[in-house]
């Protein structure tokens, strides 16, 4: 499972090279794209926006964009099937963060 988000993120970062430091907005979609490929959860735009924004994610690479993408997976894993999960996550500050994100819609994602 970890090589599996392992490659997903390189392959997300080979197609975000051209993001700069300090973009959340770049962060919330990568945020997004990777815990769709790498765990299969599909959120909406917005709410991974507002993820970033709750968890200070300004750097694609680094910790709070990591460590929510691995408390995604655990949480699919765990077989969560509603339409809303909630986990919790540090933000850059390390302090946890409890952080509700929405399922997308078929047509959404």
């Amino acid at each position: 499972m970890k090589l599996r988000i392992l490659g997903a993120l390189a392959l997300i970062l080979s197609a975000t090279g051209h993001a700069q430091a300090g973009d959340r907005m770049a962060a919330a979609m990568f945020f997004r794209e990777v815990s769709k490929s790498s765990c299969g959860f599909k959120m909406t735009p917005e709410w991974a926006i507002k993820a970033a924004t709750i968890l200070g994610m300004s750097d694609p690479i680094h910790e709070p964009v990591l460590s929510a993408v691995f408390a995604v997976c655990e949480a699919v894993k765990k077989g969560k099937k509603g339409k809303t999960i909630e986990i919790r996550a540090p933000d850059k500050h390390k302090v946890m963060r409890k952080v509700i994100l929405e399922k997308a819609e078929w047509w959404q994602a």
